[in-house]
């Protein structure tokens, strides 16, 4: 179905739209609105046009490197303003997940100084000896180069005997095989979440990240909406499964780590796609489709 260029605006947009339903918008981060610190060309626009026409924001991200107060100053630097309220981060919510489980709990963790921060933040005790852990927290290992850090090549090791010799809970961030770089693709979270359940035969207790609903669910929490009046907006697999699952809008970008071919390969068809997230406030016909 083609559409004539027009703002997705209340004012100016049909009410038979289906887009224009959408009170509230759920926005990936990494491949949708930057590849690593490039701007995705008019991405802040985007975001300032749904807000200005009476749409309701949030961000939410698998990215396990990165604390709160990290993201704030990342959308400073790409000049999207945000508090911490609208940030749903999937270091936040693993920490928020383990605290609210077990308060003070003992945990080893292998992953980036901004899953730390979070984890403390939480009140979670972190632990150096992984046969005292109650939670092995698992996020990425690799840097923003796809390498993996020397600290985490040990905690790997850790994390191993946490599970193996203490019976910890096995509790990962998100399950994102692979991440968007400006280079290309780098190794996900996914990649240590495989490497363990291999060594030990067994499954994470739980994941957080999408397509999770616990993150989701926190998401629309902070919007004050409900599901059917949102949409998610992504580029990966995990982010329409994610709102497939609590029956939101989906819209697919082509813009990060994932085809569209790709995504049709794993059976997954959104409610739209399109190349970039300016484009869903400019419908032409850019390759918009919808079920």
């Amino acid at each position: 179905m083609m559409h004539s260029y027009t703002e997705l605006n209340p004012d100016r947009l049909s009410l038979g739209h289906p887009l224009i339903q959408c009170q509230g918008f759920v926005f990936d981060v990494d491949g949708v609105l930057v590849r690593g610190e490039e701007i995705i060309p008019r991405s802040p626009e985007a975001i300032e046009r749904l807000r200005r026409g009476g749409k309701k924001v949030i961000f939410i991200s698998n990215n396990s490197t990165k604390s709160r107060e990290e993201y704030i100053a990342k959308f400073t630097r790409i000049g999207i303003p945000v508090t911490a309220d609208d940030l749903v981060l999937s270091t936040y919510a693993t920490a928020r997940y383990v605290a609210n489980e077990k308060p003070k709990a003992k945990v080893y963790m292998v992953g980036a100084p901004g899953l730390r921060r979070e984890l403390e933040l939480a009140g979670l005790e972190l632990v150096d000896d992984p046969l005292v852990a109650d939670y092995a927290v698992v996020g990425s290992a690799f840097n923003g180069k796809g390498q993996l850090t020397p600290e985490n090549g040990e905690r790997i090791t850790g994390a191993l005997r946490a599970l193996y010799h203490a019976n910890a809970k096995f509790v990962a961030t998100n399950p994102d095989r692979i991440f968007p770089a400006k280079d290309g693709v780098i190794p996900g979270t996914g990649a240590v979440i495989g490497a363990l359940s291999y060594m030990v035969d067994r499954k994470p207790d739980a994941i957080i990240g999408k397509p999770s609903p616990y993150i989701v669910k926190i998401a629309l929490g902070r919007l004050g909406l409900s599901a059917s009046e949102c949409a998610i907006v992504g580029d990966m697999d995990t982010d329409m499964l994610a709102g497939q699952g609590m029956n939101m809008t989906t819209i697919f970008v082509r813009s990060g780590a994932m085809t569209e071919e790709k995504l049709h390969s794993l059976g997954v068809t959104p409610s739209f796609a399109f190349d970039s997230v300016i484009d869903i406030l400019e419908l032409e016909a850019k390759g918009a489709k919808e079920k």
